[in-house]
């Protein structure tokens, strides 16, 4: 099933594609590998061997208790299928996500956000957990309207200590 999707993947990038996103993986993955600035000490390689260094103690680690996470219970393939699954469903959404249901939804988002806009003139308030009851919106939704209006410089967001609930 994860080589199908991989071909399918692969099979929708031009020649030009594969090659850019190469030349962007390549550098990161050999960076992350020897110990670059973003990689653990020692890199990649350093951490899957450990202390004693050796490829079968790299191996041992890899596949631990038949290669589960002792937090989750999984093993690296089920993450990589996990992963996978999630990569195809985004892809099917994007492929759904035609021009012209992205400028609705852009529309919408720009209707809201004005709107939200005017509340928040008018309450004199920022709480998202307001916010959102009043739109019908997640609490992460006025959120992320909030932090957009914020950035564009439209209203002031001020850090407040939380009450206890």
């Amino acid at each position: 099933m994860m080589e199908a999707m991989m071909e399918k993947f692969m099979a929708s990038l031009s020649p030009e594609d594969k090659q850019a996103m190469m030349e962007n993986m390549m550098p990161k993955m050999m960076s992350g590998m020897m110990g670059g600035k973003d990689s653990p000490p020692g890199g990649m390689m350093g951490m899957m061997m450990g202390k004693s260094g050796s490829m079968r103690a790299m191996m041992s680690k890899m596949m631990g208790s038949c290669g589960e996470d002792e937090k989750t219970g999984e093993g690296p393939w089920d993450m990589c299928r996990k992963m996978m699954a999630t990569i195809g469903k985004t892809a099917d959404l994007a492929a759904f996500a035609t021009p012209e249901v992205r400028g609705l939804f852009e529309e919408w988002a720009a209707q809201i956000e004005e709107e939200i806009f005017q509340f928040v003139q008018e309450s004199k308030t920022t709480d998202a957990d307001q916010i959102a009851a009043r739109f019908k919106l997640s609490k992460n939704s006025a959120n992320y309207f909030l932090t957009r209006l914020s950035q564009q410089g439209r209203i002031s967001l001020k850090a407040e200590k939380a009450a206890d609930k």
